[in-house]
């Protein structure tokens, strides 16, 4: 959480999005990561334009029953500094609830 700014934005997919770093806490909680013990990114690509970066990778998700899903994400990162303005998650998680 100390990667984003104090008043920074999150938005997991179709979730609505949160604001701050107690609200960013409590989204990604609620979002998936109740569901999982934990993950590893593979990443794929890495493009920087000016203060904005985009990350392209798969993530294997390590599930409660130790089966591993491997899902294609897509992240864009907007940057104040060294630290997370804005962050929007692009995927389909709902293979993990299935």
């Amino acid at each position: 959480l100390t990667m984003f700014t104090e008043n920074a934005q999150y938005r997991f997919g179709n979730y609505p999005p949160a604001v701050g770093r107690e609200g960013i806490r409590a989204a990604a909680t609620a979002s998936h990561l109740e569901a999982i013990k934990g993950c590893r990114f593979n990443i794929q690509g890495l493009w920087e334009f000016g203060d904005v970066v985009v990350c392209e990778m798969e993530i294997e998700y390590i599930r409660t029953d130790d089966s591993i899903l491997t899902l294609p994400c897509t992240d864009v990162f907007r940057m104040e500094g060294n630290q997370i303005k804005d962050m929007r998650i692009y995927m389909d998680a709902s293979p993990l609830f299935a």
